[in-house]
Formats: C-alpha cells, sequence, structure tokens
C-alpha cells in the first residue's frame, strides 16, 4: 500500500471521525430521568390537577409552549397555542350537600360528602335539584333515577370509597351524577316511600370555556412528504371539593413528557426528511375535544399524515405495552409495523381496537393513527395517580419501540444516523492510529503487500 494511499485514508478517516464526534456530542439521547422529572412537575401541587380552565391547565400549557421554543421547535401555524371552545366545570360558591326533609319539612339527615355521597363529575348541566315523593323514582340494583320534567338525575353506588373521579362530559344524557355508598342508597329508597324530600347540590356550573392545544414541528427536508404527528394530552381532572388532587401523573403527565423527551432529542438531530408534529391536547378528558378541533382546523396539514399518540406512559413493567387502533378504522399500517417490531424484538404487547385516546380523532377523519399505551388501570382518575409509581423500565421499553419507528418513517437513510454513534468515531480514531503508525514505520520494514 503506498504512502500516498495510507495518507488519504488518514485524511478521510480523521475527517468522518471528527464529523462523528462533533455530531454525537451534539445529540441529546433520550434519558427516561428527565421524563420522570418532568412528570413530577406535572403532577406537582402547583398544577392542581390540570383541569381544563383552570390556572393549573394554563401552566401546564405553558410549560409544553416553553420546551418547544428551548428545544428550538417551529410554531406549527401562527404560535404554538391553538384555540377552540369547550363547555368546562367551573366551581362556585357554596358547598356541597345531600339532605333529607320529612313531611312537616324538617331536616332529619345531612349527608356528608366525600363520605356518604360524592359527585361523580361526569356532567353538572344541572347542579341542584329537589326531589319530590311523586316524582319518577326508578331503582336499579346499584343506581337511582329521578327523573323530572325530561331530566335525568342519576345516583350511583360507589364501590371505591369515592376515589375515583369521572371525565366530565357536558352532553352526557342526565344533568348530574353522583357517587352514593350502598348505606346512602338504601336510606334513600326507605325516605322516598315515607313521602320525604331529598335535596342534593353540588356547586358547579357549566360555561364555555377558550382552551388551548399547544403545536410544535421540526421541519423535514421535503415539505412534500406526509408529517409524522407525534402527540399526547396534558389535561386531567384537578380537585374535587374536600380538595383532593387528581394528579394524573400516568394519565397523562407520562404521555406529555414522554413527547417533550422525543421532541428535546429529536431536535438536536439533523432534519428528517419529513416534518415532525409534537401535539400536546388538552381536554380530552371531556371527550377528546382539543383533538378534535385540532384535526378539524388542520386536516389540511395532516392528510396522509401517520399519528402516534402518547397516553399513560410508564405503568407496570408486568403489563404489556398496548397498541390501540380506532374502534371502525381500517388495518393501521403504523400498528401493523410497529407489531412486527415488537415480535422480532420480543416486547410483549397487547392491542385493542378502541376509541378512548386521542387517535381516535384522526381516525375519524381518515388518517392513520395509533395511542401507545401502559394499561395500568390501577389508579387512574384517583388521588392515588401519583409520580412515585411511575415505572422506568416501561418508558424505555415504550421508547425503544417507538424510537424503531420515527427511525423508519422519517430518516431512510439509515447509514448517516452512524455519525451520531458515539462507536463510529471510536473506531474512527483507532483506525487512524494504525493508518498514521503505519507512515511511521520504514518501508523496508513494512508488509509488502503489493
Amino acid at each position: 500500500m503506498t504512502r500516498n494511499l495510507i495518507s488519504l485514508l488518514l485524511t478521510i478517516c480523521i475527517l468522518l471521525s471528527n464529523i462523528s464526534f462533533m455530531y454525537s456530542n451534539k445529540l441529546q439521547y433520550f434519558d427516561s430521568n428527565k421524563v420522570i422529572e418532568s412528570i413530577r412537575y406535572l403532577s406537582s401541587d402547583t398544577m392542581k390537577g390540570r383541569l381544563p380552565g383552570t390556572l393549573g391547565n394554563k401552566l401546564a400549557g405553558e410549560y409544553i409552549k416553553n420546551s418547544f421554543i428551548k428545544y428550538k421547535l417551529s410554531p406549527l401555524t401562527k404560535d404554538y397555542y391553538e384555540a377552540f371552545n369547550a363547555n368546562t366545570p367551573i366551581k362556585v360558591d357554596g358547598s356541597p350537600f345531600l339532605r333529607v326533609y320529612n313531611k312537616e319539612k324538617s331536616l332529619i339527615k345531612n349527608y356528608e360528602y366525600g363520605v356518604d355521597f360524592k359527585d361523580s363529575f361526569l356532567n353538572y348541566r344541572t347542579n341542584h335539584v329537589i326531589i319530590n315523593p311523586n316524582d319518577d323514582f326508578r331503582i336499579y340494583p346499584s343506581a337511582i333515577e329521578i327523573v323530572q320534567d325530561n331530566k335525568s338525575f342519576i345516583f350511583i353506588v360507589s364501590t371505591d370509597n369515592f376515589n375515583f373521579r369521572s371525565s366530565f362530559i357536558s352532553k352526557s344524557s342526565s344533568e348530574m351524577y353522583i357517587y352514593i355508598s350502598s348505606k346512602v342508597y338504601d336510606e334513600l329508597l326507605t325516605y322516598n316511600k315515607k313521602g320525604y324530600t331529598i335535596d342534593c347540590s353540588i356547586p358547579y356550573k357549566v360555561e364555555d370555556t377558550a382552551l388551548y392545544n399547544v403545536a410544535g414541528v421540526i421541519k423535514g427536508t421535503n415539505s412534500n412528504l406526509p408529517p409524522l404527528i407525534l402527540s399526547s394530552h396534558y389535561d386531567h381532572l384537578g380537585e374535587d371539593l374536600s380538595g383532593n388532587i387528581y394528579r394524573g401523573a400516568l394519565d397523562n403527565a407520562s404521555g406529555t413528557s414522554f413527547m417533550l423527551e422525543l421532541a428535546r432529542v429529536l431536535s438536536s438531530m439533523f432534519p428528517p426528511e419529513r416534518d415532525i408534529f409534537f401535539v400536546s391536547f388538552n381536554a380530552e378528558e371531556l371527550g377528546l375535544l382539543g383533538s378534535k378541533a385540532f384535526v378539524e382546523e388542520n386536516y389540511y396539514l395532516l392528510k396522509n399524515g401517520n399519528s402516534i399518540n402518547f397516553d399513560m406512559i410508564g405503568g407496570s413493567k408486568n403489563i404489556p405495552m398496548t397498541i390501540m387502533t380506532g374502534e371502525n378504522s381500517n388495518r393501521s399500517i403504523t400498528s401493523s409495523s410497529l407489531q412486527d417490531y415488537c415480535k422480532s424484538n420480543k416486547i410483549d404487547f397487547n392491542t385493542e381496537a378502541k376509541n378512548a385516546s386521542d387517535h381516535a380523532s384522526f381516525n375519524s377523519a381518515g388518517i392513520d393513527s395509533i395511542t401507545i399505551c401502559d394499561s395500568d388501570l390501577s389508579k387512574i382518575h384517583t388521588p392515588n395517580d401519583t409520580s412515585d409509581f411511575i415505572d422506568k423500565t416501561s418508558i424505555e421499553r415504550d421508547y425503544k419501540a417507538t424510537w424503531n419507528q420515527i427511525i423508519k418513517y422519517c430518516y431512510s437513510n439509515q447509514y448517516i444516523l452512524q455519525i451520531y454513534n458515539k462507536n463510529f468515531y471510536i473506531i474512527g480514531y483507532c483506525v487512524s492510529l494504525v493508518l498514521f503508525l503505519s507512515l511511521l514505520i520504514p518501508k523496508k520494514n513494512r508488509i509488502k503487500v503489493e
């Protein structure tokens, strides 16, 4: 091998090694500890459960926006915030009560909130009802329905000591839903038979409220290609009338924090071939309202794209990862690709066809969308959904599966990704050293290879 050829190879190796060193040091590697740190903040006392329309919800939105700015994502449209309106529950003055009056209108029973009864949070179209003995009183094994002027009020026996808090659905069929203990259920039936009056009030009202999704983008090199959409929802259920905070660490501070960590890592790489949208939806707990508004407003940007939504990332490692598609969606290419990868890499997973998260809004518009979810339902929608129970192993498992899909969809040149591999520049420097030493060896001592 001639000295000139060795010199050329040495120059190339050093150049490539230096380029690799430069880019690999620029690259931000995925860090599950950063995900957990973000989960702790989003589920902290400061956020008060992130109920849409509250200060805590606005603070969460600001945190996401500031993260996008920090990672140098561009706004998807004119601003990072994309506004829409929704009916939200608003606390009003007063205390909740459930009281019983006899025929002489004397108070004979005053039940305790959180012990004997509690609002389910499902709806407050009417927040006060007086139930008279002659009202339509419909009895079921674990519920009582009262119908007045074609309006329905539901009292449901709670089986979990009033811990569970429902999503708020303003279009639900009944005016108000109240959890009661089994003892109260029996007593209300008795009081009704005696001709007594039942009086119940929950101090909430429903208001039309301006809310915001938060959306950013990493621009790709080919704007003609359809985008990849990575999403989450950042809202949760706030706090109850006793001041118990529904922190929503797993549901869904986790999915939002996971998405933000992906944004941090991807923004440190060279541009993808196609745009990557990052969107955190509001009002998922109000009936997927944020994602519905987003898809309707931005369909022209989204059509033909692929969407991966993150909802509940970091549940128990003993529970398989769930790949969720829509109930009525056609076969999902994204789901099939992810399933193939999981099978090849021995990642335990389940599949579900449910409209239980924001992927459903995309599916309804004909956009291929899935939700990746760790379906640990043991604590969600209760005050026990805290960051203490987030499992780092599950986060890293979900990252491994997600990262493969991102690279597959947005970076077709797999070889150039090696520039970011630390092993690449280490090997390059080693080869350079060998070539350099070969130049120092006297020609007569070199093994003749010509």
